[in-house]
């Protein structure tokens, strides 16, 4: 595709975005000024200097600003927290049977070198999703950017990187899937030197070469789309950097898998945009803002009120504390200065946007996490089942950012395996009971805990019945649990590794050894004590004739 074409689709794309772009910078002002959504061109000095300072100066109330990153940190909290592993790996096959030992250990293996991965400090995974999470709570779509690490090695083979709303114009193939990117940003002339060399244009060499217009930003398309049949290369997803001004090409290539990961808040059309909770709650944040700005007015006035005098007052009043102020009382003693005080009610002000501000909170999730410490004396079987409230209003949100963490792990399975970890001899060669099977995600954060916190208390209530049936005359019902499915159940609930089981053939045969020896004990007992009673037995004979005979 020439380059030519590739221009004529951003500025179709450019087209189809732009009734987002008042909405998204609307939003920007409110709830995320650090997030520097502003326009392209600006974004080099944007990157050098604090970017929310002058739109905070207009804000008069941070609930908004407050909510939106208390909704966010819930959300990782609940969904992907770092402090535990928050999902496992299994088999996409519906179908499949129960993985084997040796599948498990595989799944728990690469499982932990994936978060071992993620969360290595160089990655910069913990910065891309915490914005990403922050991102689409605010403006219902973020975007993270996954590549092959620059210097790949075992510990940092993956780079993860955010990318700002505005650099992005994406497009979506007939399922509604995301599968295609024109990301639009600069770099110094400097920059694009260090990365391009030669390939840059004679105009961007020349700049980068002089020192007093090395840091000239220089606007870059990177250009991600399926490839189109009969295209040179053999990727699925054409790659291609383009110097827009220039209009040209500095880079050619592919990828396996798309590489941009779209997180949606609430998606309801096949469109590639999607709104958030702020988006509904936004003319309630102005609203709020609106009447903080004049309860700041009406306190002013109430506690330094303009004073109304005399035209003919000799002198200008002194209204500082303890000052002497003559000639300003009359003769008859009344004051010739008094303070202008109308129908002021910053109390009634106050009420009023403290109702709205709980409102706003509501909208934006933040009361929800107070579920489980409104009453921490309750039991374990009612925190279970508060829970598992919690879980189910929270289900939806948490889903779809769930939905963008699956595509990650995609995305993460394919850079690996191009790196060759998967291949035979390495550490994470896998089964060959799973050679060419396709591999996915099941998510076992605190969220998803939460919502099969009922199989844990159905569980429990089961046994307790149980156990009062047995003791009622029926000892019979307990033989009808299987503990063995039980345990599965719970460690899968739980998430714990599968390591901490034993093999099932190894947990048979010690059951069986220790069957064995319990018969043996059992018999050894028995002679023992069929000896004890044949001497007891004699002994007992002689005293009979004894006492018989007299003798």
């Amino acid at each position: 595709m020439s380059v030519d074409r590739v221009l004529d689709r951003l500025a179709q794309l450019q087209a189809i975005r732009r009734p987002w772009e008042a909405h998204w910078r609307d939003i920007a002002r409110y709830v995320a000024p650090d997030m520097a959504y502003q326009e392209l061109l600006s974004s080099i000095e944007i990157q050098n200097q604090p970017t929310s300072t002058a739109a905070v100066a207009s804000i008069y109330d941070h609930t908004s600003l407050m909510a939106i990153d208390r909704l966010a940190a819930g959300e990782i909290s609940l969904v992907m927290p770092s402090s535990s592993t928050w999902h496992t790996l299994k088999s996409n096959d519906p179908f499949a049977e129960d993985p084997e030992d040796a599948e498990k250990y595989w799944f728990d293996e690469v499982n932990r070198y994936f978060f071992r991965m993620r969360y290595n400090p160089k990655s910069g995974f913990t910065l891309a999703s915490k914005a990403a999470v922050k991102g689409r709570a605010a403006f219902g779509t973020a975007v993270m950017y996954l590549e092959q690490a620059l210097s790949p090695n075992i510990a940092n083979p993956v780079a993860y990187r955010y990318v700002p709303l505005m650099e992005n114009h994406l497009a979506t193939n007939f399922e509604g899937v995301v599968d295609t990117n024109y990301r639009l940003f600069s770099r110094t002339a400097r920059q694009c030197v260090e990365r391009w060399g030669d390939r840059c244009s004679g105009k961007v060499k020349k700049a980068a070469e002089d020192a007093k217009k090395k840091e000239t930003p220089v606007q870059i398309l990177h250009a991600v789309e399926p490839r189109l049949e009969g295209e040179r290369g053999n990727m699925p997803f054409a790659s291609r950097y383009i110097e827009v001004d220039e209009k040209h090409q500095i880079g050619e290539g592919g990828y396996n898998g798309f590489p941009f990961i779209v997180f949606h808040w609430n998606r309801e059309h096949q469109g590639p945009y999607a709104e958030g909770p702020v988006s509904l709650a936004l003319s309630e944040i102005k609203s709020v803002n609106m009447l903080s700005k004049q309860e700041y007015i009406a306190t002013q006035q109430w506690v330094n009120p303009p004073t109304a005098q005399r035209d003919d007052s000799a002198n200008t009043p002194n209204l500082n504390p303890g000052a002497p102020n003559p000639g300003m009382l009359s003769e008859q003693g009344e004051l010739l200065i008094k303070p202008i005080i109308t129908q002021q009610r910053p109390d009634f002000a106050r009420a009023v946007i403290e109702a709205k501000q709980n409102q706003l909170r509501e909208s934006l999730y933040v009361n929800l996490w107070q579920i489980l410490i409104q009453n921490p004396q309750m039991t374990a079987t009612e925190a279970a089942i508060r829970a598992q409230e919690k879980g189910d209003l929270l289900g939806p949100s948490g889903l779809s950012l769930q939905e963008g963490l699956a595509w990650m792990v995609d995305r993460e399975f394919g850079i690996i395996e191009d790196l060759g970890a998967f291949r035979p001899g390495n550490r994470l060669e896998p089964p060959e009971s799973l050679q060419g099977q396709d591999i996915g995600v099941s998510f076992t954060g605190p969220l998803d805990k939460m919502r099969r916190m009922g199989e844990v208390v159905g569980m429990q209530r089961v046994l307790e019945l149980g156990g009062m049936m047995a003791q009622m005359g029926k000892p019979e019902v307990l033989e009808r649990f299987d503990m063995d499915e039980m345990l599965e159940i719970a460690q899968d609930i739980h998430g714990a590794p599968a390591k901490i089981f034993r093999p099932k053939e190894e947990a048979q045969a010690t059951n069986e050894n220790n069957a064995q020896a319990e018969q043996m004990q059992a018999l050894i007992e028995m002679v023992k004590g069929g000896g004890e009673a044949a001497q007891a037995a004699g002994e007992g004979g002689a005293a009979l004739s004894e006492a018989l005979t007299g003798q």
